[in-house]
């Protein structure tokens, strides 16, 4: 069964992005890859809004699936808003559910999960009681 598209009040982590004419494909809509973009634009805000810029980070986090499904087109010019939120809290791992929108129309919903890397194994590693409240008030 498909899910419903979300609403703009799911959501209390924006990121907005601009649209671009390289982001268009050969039928004039905003193509698949540059999609897979702004979701990653919005799970990389979210996520160093807790853990800090990469460079700072006492642990790694590595994206480990994405899954996308797409509701509607989209064209340029335009801008997406991207929602974002912490839909489920594991030992090691973070799912981020995301959705556009663009002038208040669903156009696509995300889910991606996020574990976390101790930076010297590379190996999984459990949040720290500080990364794991941050992303609590995120939900």
């Amino acid at each position: 069964m498909k899910k419903p598209a979300p609403d703009q009040h799911d959501f209390h982590f924006w990121t907005d992005e601009k649209f671009r004419i390289a982001d268009t494909d050969l039928n004039g809509h905003i193509n698949n890859n540059a999609v897979g973009q702004f979701y990653e634009a919005g799970r990389g805000e979210i996520i160093s809004s807790v853990l800090g810029p990469p460079a700072k980070r006492s642990i790694g986090a590595a994206l480990a699936r994405v899954q996308i499904d797409y509701l509607a087109e989209a064209h340029y010019p335009g801008m997406a808003r991207i929602g974002s939120r912490i839909a489920r809290l594991g030992t090691s791992s973070i799912t981020i559910a995301q959705a556009i929108f663009v002038e208040g129309r669903c156009i696509g919903m995300a889910e991606s999960v996020i574990v976390f890397l101790d930076k010297a194994t590379r190996k999984p590693t459990p949040m720290p009681d500080a990364v794991r409240d941050g992303f609590t008030l995120l939900g």
